[in-house]
């Protein structure tokens, strides 16, 4: 048997019957430790209460509900200010948006695989974790552009200066190649045309500043595919401050969109306004978990938390109800994904308060390849590329992981590589992902990165795959959004000891989910 055929998913199918009575039986095994963890954790707060009582009345009791980065950091948080902390987790494991998955032999990030560097929020989190040693850059090889129509495909090198897609230096051949003669003169009015000094305070999208600024070519070629690729959304739906912290008042002094990226980003070479960890971002999440566990802090995984009560005249607040167990708490800190979060939040309010959700799709995808292709050694598309909307391509963006991260390219030797595609958009219906047709979502995939690398890739060359999806998705932070944060704080506030942490709430970006979920628990400690 080849190494192909020994990781060929269709090698690896046991029968219908024997893999739905595993699948009982693993859901049973699973449900049944989890309750009886959760007792644990409810008999153990109870005795543990009635005892603080008497002796440490300074000791209350904190749940989190939800174990991904946001309420990971929550715990730790908490714990440090004093806290009995107990997490429950609704998922089998903890990490959230940052998971890992095991490809023929690889241990790979199927989730967020890097960090933005800028403001050293990040950087300042992983020395305190002790992991400072373990931050790597990337390779700092360019990231590529991949435009066309019909079955015209045409690949070039982004800009090497940029900030979300905007060029720094307008006149350059690698943005005319992208955008064309006539865009380019368009793009450059912006050096001279007179800032408008209502910007400096009024509403504005990142799309609108793009196109008032450089014009519809540089938003349509070069702001739209990087803002899908990376953050899944369209530009018109993020708000410009929530995009680029710093440039609104970078445009005001410069007097100009391109001035104010050059003078955000300075000379930094290619990748280097990002970095990750060796061995990859879930080291965090398996850092943290080993920290919390050390701090006697009560990780139980699938436990879905169903409803949570609240009598501000009780010892104690909070009882909050997972698997038909009630556990008392001081405070809570709800760290799930939107739709969660309204769930529990919403019962808690009063009707006037009650938050909608946004009916808008919010699935993707990201499949992971493990090719044997020596044609790859070369990085015929540097780090990977993003997907003009137009483009014959259906995924929106490709990472060449063993050409953008130093320790998987050693881990996975030559002429092996790791490729992750990424498929569907906010606000937008993609059939490939939302039908759950894995193998059809497998087969589009080796499909697009031939199509994307350039290099012709068959199922014969695939020696291992992974499929990730994400079904409650959020926009970096857009007008609709911050009006839904608004409201939410305004709810909130009548609850003492009630936090709302999370990605929906903070952004995209795990600075701004660390950032944020810092500043919300320190906010209220007590």
């Amino acid at each position: 048997m080849t190494r192909n055929q020994r990781n060929s998913p269709a090698s690896e199918k046991p029968s219908e019957r024997s893999a739905t009575k595993a699948r009982r039986d693993l859901a049973s095994d699973t449900a049944a430790h989890a309750l009886r963890l959760l007792e644990k954790v409810r008999s153990a707060a109870e005795s543990r209460t009635a005892k603080d009582r008497v002796t440490d009345p300074q000791t209350p009791h904190a749940i989190v509900v939800g174990g991904g980065i946001a309420g990971l950091v929550a715990a730790r948080e908490l714990r440090q200010t004093g806290y009995r902390v107990t997490v429950l987790e609704a998922a089998s494991s903890f990490g959230g948006c940052v998971r890992r998955v095991d490809v023929a032999g690889l241990e790979i990030d199927a989730g967020a695989e890097s960090f933005a560097v800028r403001g050293g929020t990040v950087v300042s989190y992983l020395d305190e974790l002790d992991l400072g040693e373990k931050i790597t850059p990337t390779t700092g090889v360019d990231a590529w552009l991949i435009q066309g129509e019909g079955e015209n495909l045409v690949a070039n090198p982004l800009p090497a200066t940029s900030l979300m897609g905007i060029p720094a230096q307008v006149r350059n051949d690698d943005v005319r190649r992208i955008i064309g003669r006539a865009a380019t003169v368009r793009a450059a009015a912006d050096l001279v045309t007179p800032m408008p000094k209502k910007w400096a305070t009024e509403k504005l999208s990142l799309a609108e500043v793009v196109r008032n600024r450089m014009g519809q070519g540089v938003l349509d070629a070069l702001v739209a595919p990087v803002v899908n690729g990376v953050y899944s959304t369209d530009p018109a739906r993020i708000d410009i401050d929530a995009a680029a912290p710093g440039l609104r008042a970078a445009m005001q002094e410069t007097g100009s969109l391109a001035k104010a990226v050059a003078k955000l980003q300075g000379d930094a070479p290619a990748g280097s306004r990002v970095a990750g960890l060796d061995g990859g971002m879930y080291t965090l999440v398996t850092t943290l978990t080993e920290q919390l566990t050390a701090a006697s802090v009560a990780l139980v995984a699938n436990s879905p938390v169903t409803k949570i009560d609240h009598d501000p005249q009780a010892p104690h607040p909070y009882t909050v109800h997972s698997l038909g167990q009630e556990l008392t708490a001081d405070r809570v800190v709800i760290a799930t994904e939107a739709q969660a979060a309204l769930n529990l939040l919403n019962p808690m309010f009063e009707d006037s308060k009650r938050i909608s959700s946004e009916a808008v799709s919010n699935s993707v995808a990201l499949v992971v390849l493990v090719v044997d292709k020596p044609e790859l050694d070369e990085a015929p598309r540097g780090s990977g590329a993003l997907v003009a909307q137009n483009a014959p391509v259906v995924a929106k963006a490709l990472t060449h992981a063993s050409a953008k991260w130093p320790w998987l390219a050693e881990q996975s030797g030559p002429g092996t590589h790791v490729v992750r595609l990424s498929f569907g958009r906010i606000g937008q219906h993609e059939p490939i992902v939302e039908s759950g047709d894995t193998q059809a979502l497998l087969e589009q995939a080796i499909k697009d990165a031939s199509k994307i690398l350039g290099v012709q890739l068959n199922q014969g060359d695939v020696v291992g795959s992974a499929i990730s999806r994400f079904n409650d998705m959020v926009p970096l932070q857009g007008e609709e959004a911050s009006a839904r944060r608004a409201q939410l704080q305004d709810a909130v506030q009548d609850f003492d000891g009630l936090d709302v942490v999370g990605a929906w709430l903070a952004g995209t970006g795990l600075a701004r989910v660390i950032g944020h979920t810092r500043r919300s628990v320190a906010i209220s400690a007590r």
